[in-house]
């Protein structure tokens, strides 16, 4: 956007998406209560509470900008938003199903009810549509914060330190090596010298 530093943006994000991530308590509180509640309404609240967990972590790390556990997290919130898709995909298909079943029993077929309907589809199709866009904006700044820290730390898929990181390192600098190695110089046997001032960078 042009105004905002990157690494607030990073935490921004993170904040936004643990006070979404929240609402899975509430979610399982409503089996406590007796509410129904489905398989996949069960299973996306618990997918929220662990997740929760690792974002609370992650807030942790971005705020002491710990290269590898933010890069972690970028490759954790970019699965999140494909989950997310898919949840709001059969939730929507779910609602307008149940809604175009309801309005064919009432018997509200006039134009004016028909109208009425296709503006709140088209109003509802929008915001998820929106919302989709302001995901994927968000994986890029994610992404972006993470490729600054591992470039201002020096990490290569092959300099990891200790057995379980080192591991780890290495497959997630893997993944498309050319992403993390962009915006540098190189500075012999494949190290990379960052080029960036990551306090001038705003998203």
């Amino acid at each position: 956007m042009g105004f905002v530093p990157i690494a607030v943006g990073a935490e921004l994000i993170t904040m936004f998406a643990i006070a979404n991530k929240a609402s899975g308590i509430y979610g399982l509180l409503s089996i406590v209560t007796g509410h129904p509640i489905t398989a996949p309404q069960l299973l996306m609240n618990v997918l929220s509470v662990i997740l929760l967990i690792s974002f609370l972590f992650a807030l942790h790390s971005i705020r002491k900008q710990n290269a590898l556990p933010v890069v972690a997290y970028s490759y954790i919130y970019f699965f999140d938003m494909l989950a997310n898709v898919a949840f709001t995909i059969y939730f929507s298909v779910t609602w307008f199903r149940h809604f175009d079943e309801k309005t064919s029993e009432d018997g509200n077929n006039n134009g004016g009810d028909s109208l009425n309907v296709a503006s709140e589809r088209g109003l509802s199709i929008t915001v998820i549509v929106l919302a989709l866009v302001a995901k994927i904006y968000f994986c890029f700044v994610l992404f972006g914060f993470a490729r600054l820290l591992v470039r201002k730390s020096d990490l290569r898929p092959d300099n990891g330190t200790g057995k379980y990181s080192r591991a780890l390192q290495f497959i997630l600098l893997s993944i498309a090596s050319s992403f993390w190695r962009m915006g540098g110089r190189r500075a012999g046997k494949g190290r990379m010298v960052n080029t960036l001032e990551t306090d001038s960078e705003v998203y």
